[in-house]
């Protein structure tokens, strides 16, 4: 699922789902956002630095030189007017997210094994 937002005569096609490790970094190492804080607390904040780093990676993508210092970003109207397609993307990457963590999350390591041999007991 994408979030699509129109401004600077462009149809910004975002899908943080799609961005890569380097573009993640990139976000991370300006902002300080990790993708987790970036998607469920900073975006929906409406932080600043966040908004412009999203849609600064999108833009570099076409000017691998532009510059996160002297990027404006949208104005706070496009951003707003464009975020009602944003719960859903996150809604959707949070399902995905569960489904990924859950098939290891609430095992207890102890009655499994990582090569899918029954567990040892030692008390035996």
């Amino acid at each position: 699922m994408t979030w699509i937002v129109d401004w600077n005569g462009k149809e910004y096609d975002i899908d943080p789902g799609e961005f890569t490790g380097l573009e993640l970094s990139a976000i991370k190492q300006r902002t300080g956002f990790n993708y987790r804080k970036l998607m469920t607390e900073a975006l929906p904040d409406f932080d600043a630095d966040a908004i412009r780093a999203v849609f600064w990676t999108v833009d570099r993508r076409e000017q691998p030189d532009l510059k996160f210092d002297g990027y404006a970003g949208p104005p706070m109207r496009v951003f707003i007017a464009g975020f009602e397609g944003f719960p859903p993307l996150v809604e959707e990457l949070g399902k995905a997210m569960s489904a990924a963590m859950g098939e290891t999350s609430g095992s207890d390591p102890s009655q499994s094994s990582t090569d899918g041999a029954p567990p040892i007991n030692l008390n035996d």
